[in-house]
């Protein structure tokens, strides 16, 4: 006998018509996501290294050095627009745990719907992994800066030890099994977490605009060299700030350098055009709100305004980071870029990582008995990663990176560094609670062990789908600090496959399925439904992003992308496989929308 609540199956008897047979006869999920908190997972999924760190770094050679990025994000905006229009149709048409897996697998099929989730569920995870591991290249910015502003010279020491990556892997397992548990704990608590984690970095990221928006050009000179050092050299340009130039001039860089910089003069529209692909990247993420659809409260407004919305605040947001960024400071950062990313062996990194080769620089007046103040921020920035035994290494480009020093040695440096830490650590409760309703959505469906849906009874959380996904991240932590493995996997981050798909079962939703059509929420223009017209634009706006997909592809990347697909497609076909031999035809349940 089944036990209250259930949905068994049939028994088996022919003349006994066929019954739906979802996991239960509704989900549990309670909805307490309101519009307010919607915006703010919107905000907390996007903004992140998109914009913080791909923004300036996307100016190094073998990108897009010549490119204007404030045009470049406006076009991303006008790419993703229609595309989150499906997503928000889609949203309010079927609000369901599972978003993108639940309409894809409706409209084209289970098999394409689960393989497609599958890889943007294990992507996001990994992705989540190596946000948190990274979030400590700002730590240790922080705690450097913090240690001058105090004089604290150990401080300064650990600023150096936090580089290393087994500081990266215990500080993101931490971040992934403290906000895992509040998530397990109380969906409440972890949605007043994301409310703290959002205002703060939000007023941060405030803070920066009004810094780059009051400063001009010549205050980097005093504002860089008063965080990494004057030194003794007396020149047009003094200091640590001189010094990326005498490196870039010094031969036999400065051939390297020179053609590199008047190549980015020219082309700067097809660099524009080109960087497109990393605005898009950085405007995309939003998306996800839908996987928590079945927890929404006011669906008829809240995919709208929370996902179509946000994404044009975003936006514009980004262009006043971008714009007084690279209009004051632009030679400056493609400089800083260019000594740092450069792979070729005879320069590059080597020479700005190890200046102790060159005497042109004003650091080495700091060695001995002539340590000062000033001189001691040279010494931790290069002769105390020796003293260390440790290689040193130039600090990540990123937009705090630049903004903090403008701001000055005082709290607000400080708290803008801290801001941009903040944006990658308040990505982790978002994701976990986003993508932890893949694999709910997935067990509902019997694709993955019904266990897995179930919910805790005091606290009506899917602990075990929320556990599932901790795993994988902190599996993506781990991998995160091995660099080729990194590599390999990024071009599997942009989730190409269920965004593609998502897209053509937009276009073909009233065609495939009528019935789902007429019943749900579905806009026309003209008699044309809305999310067709958004669908077609997609495909062609979805062509730089799926060419940008392809240019980081490598043997690596398609071996992770083969394999990840491979293993979903084996796990659908046993699960479809075993159901049958229970006596469950999955295609009775994908006819229809899971209840809520």
């Amino acid at each position: 006998m089944a036990k209250k609540g259930s949905n068994p199956a049939s028994s088996g008897d022919a003349s006994r018509p066929r019954r739906i047979v979802f996991t239960r006869d509704a989900t549990g999920l309670v909805r307490e996501v309101s519009i307010k908190d919607a915006f703010m997972i919107v905000f907390s999924l996007v903004i992140g290294g998109g914009i913080l760190f791909l923004s300036v770094q996307a100016l190094q050679p073998g990108y897009f050095p010549g490119a204007n990025l404030s045009i470049s994000y406006l076009i991303g905006l006008i790419f993703v627009l229609p595309l989150y229009m499906v997503y928000a149709i889609f949203s309010r048409a079927m609000p369901r745990s599972g978003g993108d897996y639940i309409f894809v697998s409706r409209i084209l099929g289970p098999g394409l719907g689960f393989v497609a989730s599958w890889g943007v569920w294990i992507s996001t995870l990994l992705t989540m992994g190596i946000l948190s591991y990274q979030a400590i290249s700002f730590i240790s910015y922080f705690v450097m800066q913090f240690g001058l502003y105090t004089w604290n010279p150990s401080l300064l020491g650990w600023s150096i030890w936090l580089t290393d990556p087994i500081w990266g892997v215990i500080f993101g397992i931490t971040l992934v099994l403290i906000f895992g548990g509040f998530l397990i704990i109380s969906l409440k608590a972890s949605l007043w977490l994301i409310r703290v984690l959002f205002i703060i970095p939000l007023i941060g990221l405030l803070a920066i605009v009004w810094v780059l928006s009051t400063h001009s050009p010549l205050d980097m000179v005093w504002a860089w060299n008063n965080i990494f050092g004057w030194g003794a050299t007396m020149d047009l340009l003094p200091g640590a700030f001189g010094d990326l130039f005498r490196v870039a001039f010094a031969f036999p860089v400065q051939y390297y350098w020179l053609s590199y910089y008047f190549n980015s003069l020219n082309g700067t529209t097809g660099a524009t055009l080109s960087a497109v692909v990393i605005a898009m990247f950085a405007l995309g993420g939003g998306y996800s709100l839908s996987l928590i659809g079945g927890e929404v409260r006011d669906t008829r407004r809240t995919f709208y305004l929370a996902m179509v919305v946000s994404i044009i605040l975003i936006a514009f947001l980004y262009v006043a980071l971008l714009y007084p960024l690279q209009s004051n400071w632009g030679e400056f950062i493609k400089l800083y870029d260019f000594l740092t990313y450069t792979k070729d062996p005879l320069f590059g990194m080597l020479w700005w990582s190890l200046p102790q080769f060159s005497g042109e620089l004003s650091w080495l007046s700091g060695w001995g008995s002539m340590l000062s103040k000033d001189t001691l921020q040279y010494w931790i920035l290069y002769g105390g990663w020796l003293y260390a035994g440790k290689i040193p290494t130039p600090l990540p480009a990123s937009i705090p990176l630049f903004a903090a020093p403008l701001a000055g040695l005082n709290w607000l440096g400080l708290f803008i560094i801290g801001a941009g830490a903040l944006w990658l650590i308040n990505s982790i409760t978002p994701m976990l609670f986003t993508s932890s309703r893949y694999i709910f959505a997935w067990s509902f469906d019997r694709i993955m062990p019904t266990k897995i849906s179930t919910l805790s009874e005091r606290t009506t959380t899917p602990i075990y789908a929320i556990g599932v996904s901790m795993l994988v991240a902190i599996i993506g932590i781990v991998l995160s600090s091995i660099s080729t493995v990194q590599a390999a996997i990024n071009a599997v981050f942009l989730g190409i496959l269920s965004i593609v798909l998502t897209v053509v079962a937009g276009i073909l939703f009233n065609r495939r399925r009528k019935d789902l059509a007429e019943r749900t929420y579905n806009p026309k223009i003209r008699g044309v439904p809305v999310i067709t017209i958004c669908g077609v634009i997609s495909v062609f706006f979805a062509v730089p992003l799926i060419l940008g997909a392809l240019v980081t592809f490598n043997t690596g990347s398609i071996l992770v992308i083969v394999i990840v697909y491979l293993i979903g497609a084996i796990i659908y076909l046993y699960m479809r496989r075993r159901n049958r031999k229970a006596g469950i035809d999955l295609s009775e349940i994908f006819r229809n929308i899971p209840p809520d």
